[in-house]
């Protein structure tokens, strides 16, 4: 069996997904696993069945599928051809894979054999797809400690990306290089980087972070490539509060008629993946998006609140409407209603699709 790992939307937005994995499952029996919340809307919209979505790091992905398959495939296509080799290299030396393991960069499009072994036949049938062979890069090193602090380097950025700790954005690259650093397992300084520090306060309020297995992305948006939107209709009950964890809004929205969202980037990024299934959300915000998903959409019947503070007006929606849960049985349209009134002088501005 060959075990395959998607990650990110690009690889399916471009069709590389789709033909990958109709001519590999002419060699032999697949499994295909993404990681990745946008690469999981890049499938549905492409109509691709039989993937798999394991809410995991692509490493543990890795690592799970080499214990069934002969050989696997990392299909993924990065920013950049250096990036896909940065991306590449370090999945496959965390997950510890003993297995034949093959990179598809489709950004080049190009492979690179990271553990040998390999069957020829295989990859002089991606040859003939027009995927050149390069050599693997040495994995460097990126994390350090000194001085009582956690260093980790990112080397892929470039400037005005976004950066992302475990979903949050916590700055934008002003550089090639941007290191964060960690104290007792709290995100303290981002160097080559503008900060954001509201995203630190979400990382801290949610737990903190420990830098050397958190996920981190660079990117200028979070869906490169455009795609024309699938669309169907769902029937569900009550609502989900999802605060600045957009990352897990496939996790926590099934089955509900709508969700209530905190923060301008979140409510973008969920309204956008709930438009695709019908399901309104009740955004609270206040101005300081960062634009990390250009042209969202949102489903009729969803509204925007712009409030003053949208962090500290979240938490009063959590406490006052949904009674400390993170679901509750209430209707959209009265729940709607009770947060506007609840938002009395707080509420700037209020938006309706």
């Amino acid at each position: 069996m060959i075990g395959m790992l998607f990650h990110g939307p690009e690889v399916f937005d471009s069709g590389w997904g789709r033909q990958i994995i109709d001519t590999m499952k002419t060699k032999d029996d697949l499994r295909c696993v993404l990681a990745g919340t946008m690469g999981r809307t890049a499938v549905f919209d492409s109509g691709i069945d039989g993937i798999e979505f394991w809410n995991q790091m692509p490493s543990a992905c890795l690592s799970t599928l080499a214990s069934e398959a002969s050989l696997i495939l990392i299909v993924n296509f990065a920013k950049s051809a250096e990036a896909g080799l940065v991306f590449g290299g370090m999945v496959v030396e965390r997950s510890g894979v003993t297995i034949p393991v093959v990179q598809v960069e489709c950004s080049g499009p190009f492979l690179v054999e990271w553990v040998d072994g390999c069957d020829p036949g295989l990859i002089e049938t991606l040859h003939r797809m027009g995927i050149s062979r390069r050599a693997p890069k040495p994995v460097v090193s990126s994390i350090w400690q000194a001085d009582g602090n956690l260093y980790r380097r990112m080397t892929t950025a470039s400037a005005g990306d976004f950066i992302f700790v475990d979903g949050i954005m916590v700055g934008r690259a002003t550089g090639d290089v941007v290191t964060l650093i960690s104290r007792d397992g709290q995100l303290c300084e981002i160097q080559g980087a503008d900060v954001k520090a509201h995203g630190l306060e979400k990382l801290e309020r949610f737990g903190g972070v420990d830098l050397q297995t958190a996920k981190l992305a660079s990117s200028p948006t979070i869906r490169r490539t455009a795609k024309q939107p699938r669309i169907m209709k769902t029937t569900g009950s009550g609502l989900v509060f999802i605060d600045h964890a957009g990352m897990h809004v496939y996790e926590l929205t099934g089955d509900v008629e709508g969700a209530v969202t905190v923060g301008d980037d979140t409510t973008v990024v969920v309204g956008d993946i709930l438009s695709r299934f019908q399901i309104p959300v009740i955004g609270i915000v206040d101005g300081d998006e960062d634009v990390i998903l250009e042209n969202g959409r949102f489903a009729s019947g969803s509204a925007k609140l712009t409030v003053r503070a949208d962090d500290r007006f979240g938490l009063k929606v959590f406490d006052e409407i949904f009674n400390g849960k993170k679901q509750i049985g209430m209707p959209f349209e009265e729940a709607l209603r009770k947060i506007v009134k609840l938002a009395g002088d707080d509420l700037v501005d209020l938006q309706t699709f």
